[in-house]
């Protein structure tokens, strides 16, 4: 994970770029009513002076009537004009967040496609993940506040300047040096919110999962533990609410000193024009144009500095934290190689997981043979699940190397590779697309994927699969609920259905009774034969299957062989089998 700070323009800057690059026609588009938005505000100024002058010229009959009204509907069209520039900006503003958006999450997500597994199990990424998504959602607008300062503000303060000068230099002048002391405020804003985003994140991710556990309608409400994770979301985020007061409390001083000076400024320049008035040296057209619109001159100045660029000071951490994400480089030069059906040898194999002290497995040494079925047991935290994710490549050891042939695992393609998970997924999509996910290059008829179904226990007659395998499923659109063991079945047919020489099925099947369980395991081995295979169970009645059986505790291998040999032993294998003897009576 590398960090880089950079300040608002730099990121900005960037942020930009990428825009452009996502939706380049829409952002050019932005700009442009961005600059004819600051364009219509000095209209109104120019019209306003040029009506209230040709109404004095009128009472002195030195125009006609007919003048006088066309400079009135110049002066209501540059109102109408604003109006319409506004809402126009503003709308597609809008719009181009929500198409950026769309850009900035892919990014992300391919950006998490090319960590490593091992990553995930790391608070520090998982915090940093948290601070680039956060940042994804502020890119536009952050971006945007430079855009308006450039486009909107510029075009309008440096018109407004120029009008001003005309009218009397020193007018122009004045308005320059209060934007000076703003700017170094800001500098001190852009500091505290950057230290703020960055000791925040942890303490934003602890809370976002309190209230998640909080709002569980299942076993947090059974169990009553409800209020406990109430009390711990409430004081998670009491201590961040303290950490923003403190910035807040920083930025507002300042702010308000700020704002101290603008007032001074406003007063005097308002002084100037009634003294050049009085003196004869402005017109009274220019005088009530310059009235009407130093309000708003100022009502402009304090909104870009004391709140765009102040916003933009707060949420330019978060936009650091996602271009740094996005941008880190991950060395994905290995060239995959394709290993046809080989050995999966372990060598002297160690493993613990980030931020631990202890090997969650350690002195492995196995040799999996081409076509071999394999079956690990152990108990819970024995290591079983840690042994088949470095299996898959999923992890790397820490010492101790794993050779797919004479292929480093690291190196070895996994094109060819499967695996069922005890986790698995709920995709809510179609059956089939539930199956057919895993390898979408493969094309096979409807009947075949009914096979893979009939073969692994997915029941196709059931009342709620009323469309086949073209039944939706899951809820949240308005699919069928399958029970746990169905779901479990569906993982399985999925893993399956992928075109594989190597197949891990890690405890997959704690939803089904043991009978069937034994029942799917040798219609699996049926459908696999040929094919290495891994099968993690705490249910050893169904390792009769296996051509070899590993026992692990406390992450080594305690114990090796066939079933009839591991009983022969009679050691811990005998005992744990002894156990569970009375599921299968």
């Amino acid at each position: 994970m590398i960090k880089r700070e950079n300040g608002f323009i730099c990121n900005s800057i960037k942020g930009i770029r990428i825009m452009y690059r996502a939706e380049p026609k829409m952002l050019l588009l932005n700009i442009f009513f961005t600059f004819l938005h600051g364009l219509s505000w000095t209209m109104q100024v120019v019209f306003t002076q040029r009506f209230f002058d040709s109404a004095q010229a009128l009472v002195r009959n030195k125009i006609s009537l007919a003048y006088v009204a066309i400079m009135l509907l110049g002066l209501i069209a540059s109102y109408a004009f604003c109006q319409v520039m506004n809402g126009v900006d503003n709308c597609h503003a809008r719009i181009l967040s929500l198409a950026i958006t769309k850009h900035t999450n892919l990014s992300i997500f391919k950006r998490i496609d090319t960590m490593n597994c091992i990553e995930f199990e790391d608070a520090n990424q998982l915090d940093y993940i948290n601070q680039a998504i956060n940042g994804a959602g502020n890119i536009v607008w952050v971006c945007l506040t430079l855009l308006d300062i450039i486009f909107f503000y510029t075009t309008y303060f440096v018109l407004m300047g120029i009008y001003l000068f005309t009218l009397k230099p020193v007018l122009s002048i004045s308005i320059l040096a209060i934007f000076i002391p703003c700017f170094i405020s800001n500098i001190i804003q852009i500091k505290t919110f950057k230290d703020l985003e960055n000791i925040s994140a942890p303490i934003r991710r602890e809370c976002d999962y309190y209230e998640s556990c909080a709002s569980d309608l299942r076993e947090t409400r059974l169990w009553g533990a409800t209020e406990h994770f109430k009390k711990l979301f409430t004081l998670c985020l009491k201590k961040l609410n303290r950490l923003t007061l403190r910035a807040q409390l920083k930025k507002n001083v300042i702010s308000m000193l700020m704002n101290f000076i603008t007032v001074i400024g406003y007063g005097v320049i308002l002084f100037m024009i009634f003294m050049l008035v009085l003196h004869k040296q402005i017109t009274v057209g220019a005088f009530t144009a310059v009235l009407s619109s130093i309000g708003r001159l100022f009502s402009f100045m304090s909104e870009v500095i004391s709140e765009r660029i102040s916003w933009a000071s707060e949420n330019v951490a978060t936009l650091d934290n996602y271009l740094s994400f996005v941008s880190d480089t991950v060395d994905n030069g290995v060239e995959k190689t394709r290993c046809e059906e080989s050995d999966i040898i372990l060598n002297n194999v160690a493993f613990k997981y980030p931020e631990s002290k202890k090997y969650a497995i350690k002195n492995i040494n196995l040799r999996i043979k081409k076509g071999q079925t394999l079956a690990i047991v152990g108990e819970n935290g024995s290591g079983k699940t840690t042994l088949c994710k470095l299996l898959l490549g999923l992890y790397s050891p820490t010492k101790g190397q794993i050779l797919v042939g004479n292929t480093s695992i690291e190196k070895a393609s996994n094109e060819k590779w499967s695996a069922i998970f005890q986790n698995y997924c709920k995709y809510k999509m179609t059956l089939k697309k539930n199956i057919t996910i895993s390898n979408e290059n493969r094309t096979d008829e409807d009947a075949d994927i009914e096979y893979i179904c009939k073969k692994t226990g997915v029941v196709l007659d059931d009342e709620k699969l009323l469309n086949g395998i073209n039944t939706m499923l899951g809820r949240d659109f308005a699919g069928a609920e399958l029970s746990g063991g169905q779901w479990q079945r569906v993982a399985i047919a999925r893993g399956i259905y992928r075109s594989y020489d190597f197949i891990v099925l890690d405890e997959p099947t704690s939803a089904i009774d043991p009978l069937e369980e034994t029942h799917l395991y040798e219609e699996f081995i049926d459908i696999c034969e040929g094919k290495t295979a891994v099968i993690v169970t705490h249910r050893l009645g169904s390792t009769k299957i296996a051509d070899c059986i590993i026992v692990m505790k406390d992450g080594i291998i305690v114990e090796q062989g066939t079933h009839a040999e591991l009983i022969e032993q009679n050691g811990e294998y005998k005992r744990m089998y002894d156990m569970q003897s009375k599921w299968y009576l």
